[in-house]
């Protein structure tokens, strides 16, 4: 690899939250403690288990990985935590139950050792793995054709939606910019990646590599303690939408990000009804870019309460 990438090593710290994932973890952390050259710090924030998972890592890899425990807090707090804690100037996340690739951190580092200050988050593609074996990488399955083996991009938004791109576990982050942004909201139990992708794009350049750097579990084994199925159209996940749209809107007037926002809007009223909630003060949010015929029918309904909203529900069902 590029000499200079190898000695940037010691500038990476990776970071991997973990909740009751005492059967996974190993498996992780054996990826990174596999990389060549290793990171220089790796650092697991235990969020509260209660099976076990601290002890298993005490015991099995010593003090070949720093242990930072705490009460359950949530994803956001959890990743905060591990950002305080760390050393390096990059930080390399993992999830509890998915795996790096071999190469991932050489790869990533020549990255690094050829952007400018003004990239502070550099990405490569990401494995499938479901009960029938590899699947299509995310970059094949959601159309992302990088220009050679290194591509910066100018407008880092377009990485960000309709697909997000730069997941944490393949992504290399300027600590720097995660504290300067403040990029874990602790309001945000799921999610967080979103706003946190959002606020670092609206600031910074990204870059991305070709190489699939990280393998992604989604098996069914998996689907019960899934932050990703449980946090689909949740709340959360319009909270975040709501707050990366708003951010993006200031700096882009000319792209979709008003029309989002309204959406997002929208759709955290909706869910917050579900739960049993009527958010009237929130639907006036869909007016802070402009009116719409869609926001005025919406926030009128809203004023009705849950009945309003389930009126709204039905009609849907209509066009």
């Amino acid at each position: 690899m590029n000499p200079a990438g190898r000695e940037m090593a010691s500038s990476v710290s990776a970071v991997i939250p973990t909740y009751n994932r005492r059967a996974f973890i190993v498996r992780a952390l054996e990826s990174i403690l596999d990389q060549d050259p290793q990171p220089a710090q790796i650092l697991v924030v235990d969020d509260g288990s209660t099976d076990g998972t601290a002890d298993l890592i005490r015991e099995r890899f010593g003090p070949r990985v720093q242990l930072v425990t705490q009460a359950n807090g949530g994803n956001a707090v959890a990743r905060r935590r591990g950002v305080s804690e760390a050393t390096g100037e990059w930080i390399a996340f993992l999830d509890d139950d998915d795996e790096w690739t071999p190469g991932r951190t050489a790869r990533l580092l020549d990255a690094a050792a050829r952007v400018p200050p003004d990239v502070a988050w550099i990405f490569g593609d990401t494995g499938v793995v479901t009960d029938a074996g590899p699947a299509a990488t995310l970059f094949q399955e959601h159309g992302l054709k990088l220009l050679g083996e290194l591509e910066i991009f100018d407008d880092p938004l377009r990485v960000q939606f309709p697909y997000q791109f730069g997941l944490f576990q393949s992504s290399l982050i300027r600590r720097s910019a995660l504290l300067e942004t403040d990029g874990f909201s602790p309001l945000l139990r799921s999610s967080v990646d979103v706003l946190a992708g959002f606020k670092i794009a609206c600031r910074y350049r990204f870059a991305a590599i070709p190489f699939v750097v990280t393998r992604l579990s989604r098996t069914t084994n998996l689907r019960e303690s899934s932050v990703f199925l449980s946090g689909l159209h949740s709340p959360d996940y319009y909270r975040a939408r709501i707050l990366s749209f708003a951010l993006a809107a200031e700096v882009d007037r000319r792209g979709p990000w008003r029309r989002l926002h309204q959406d997002a809007v929208r759709g955290y009223c909706l869910a917050r009804a579900r739960e049993g909630h009527a958010e009237r003060l929130q639907a006036l949010a869909q007016f802070r870019y402009g009116a719409s015929l869609k926001a005025v029918a919406f926030f009128c309904v809203s004023l009705l309460g849950l009945p309003g909203i389930a009126a709204w529900n039905s009609a849907r069902r209509w066009f």
